[in-house]
């Protein structure tokens, strides 16, 4: 998972009391936090062990004790990423949209933005992508066939937008159409590129109000806009129907 923000990510993390699908890696991320904020080893080994048990109630600390030191040694190794936002410059803009195809543009955009971050991670990265193909074509908004996907890597590589790799075992990818310029569109969040390009070209996409997740219109040409994606709407709608319920046992009271 790609996080712009380790330290506010993190904060969130221990306020809502959530591991995360990647345990291992949000532990490391709030063990760097807790070390940022100047907490010695001894005592963010503590808070870790803490921030688990507000987790999960049931989980055992010395069956997580491995886990836990590996998480702050890695965090005691690694800076915390922190990074406002990725900028896509005009002339790079001009290039990914004379594409011919959506899935090949939303493809270009995510792996431009991802050379950008790596850059910025590691200076001495060369604009390389060292992330998953199947996270790529998640952050992509793409879904398509293992063919299909080597295809549009094939048509970026043949248009010299890409280079692939001469290690047969190295699936990295180099990005080299990194142009400067006038931005043409910020990136601060990596989940859902591809939506985020389709907004930004007029689409009918939106921010979600509570998650803040690019997401698209159920039904664009009704009055009244969506605000909440279809996980968060249900949620608040939970939420709002728990909070009527106890409104009518406190009147009655």
């Amino acid at each position: 998972m790609i996080v712009l923000n380790e330290h506010e990510w993190a904060r969130d993390m221990i306020l809502a009391r959530d591991l995360g699908k990647k345990p291992f890696e949000t532990l490391s991320r709030v063990a760097r936090y807790y070390i940022d904020n100047e907490y010695p080893k001894k005592k963010v080994r503590t808070l870790l062990d803490a921030f688990l048990i507000q987790c999960d109630p049931t989980a055992s600390i010395p069956k997580w004790s491995l886990t836990l030191d590996r998480a702050l040694e890695r965090a005691s190794k690694n800076q915390a990423v922190m990074i406002d936002h990725i900028e896509i410059s005009e002339p790079e803009m001009r290039i990914i949209d004379a594409l011919q195809g959506r899935q090949l543009k939303r493809l270009a955009c995510t792996l431009l933005c991802l050379a950008k971050y790596w850059d910025t991670v590691n200076h001495t990265s060369g604009h390389w992508v060292n992330t998953k193909d199947s996270d790529i074509m998640r952050m992509a908004n793409i879904n398509t066939s293992i063919k299909r996907q080597s295809q549009m890597y094939h048509t970026l590589n043949e248009l010299g937008m890409v280079r692939f790799s001469r290690k047969v075992d190295n699936t990295n990818v180099q990005v080299t159409f990194i142009q400067k310029g006038i931005p043409a569109m910020l990136v601060s969040d990596f989940r859902n590129i591809g939506y985020q390009y389709l907004m930004h070209h007029g689409e009918s996409y939106f921010i979600c109000k509570n998650c803040g997740i690019v997401t698209k219109y159920r039904n664009p040409s009704r009055g009244k806009k969506q605000v909440y994606c279809n996980e968060c709407a249900a949620e608040v709608a939970m939420q709002q129907r728990v909070n009527s319920v106890m409104r009518k046992r406190a009147a009655v009271q």
